[in-house]
């Protein structure tokens, strides 16, 4: 995954709870770039950071 590598500055599985929504290539916006990291470390998704800011509806 060529976004994961950016995931290793996080502790994962602890997040922190900061509101700073990024839109995910799977459509999804998730509450934070770490919350995104977490989905990806768990197989959840491989999607990618598409944009800052909440996903249009």
């Amino acid at each position: 995954n060529n976004f994961f590598w950016g995931c290793n500055k996080y502790d994962l599985p602890a997040c922190e709870r900061s509101y700073v929504p990024v839109c995910a290539t799977d459509g999804h916006t998730y509450p934070n770039e770490c919350a995104l990291c977490y989905a990806i470390s768990t197989n959840a998704t491989s999607a990618l950071i598409q944009s800052r800011g909440e996903c249009p509806n």
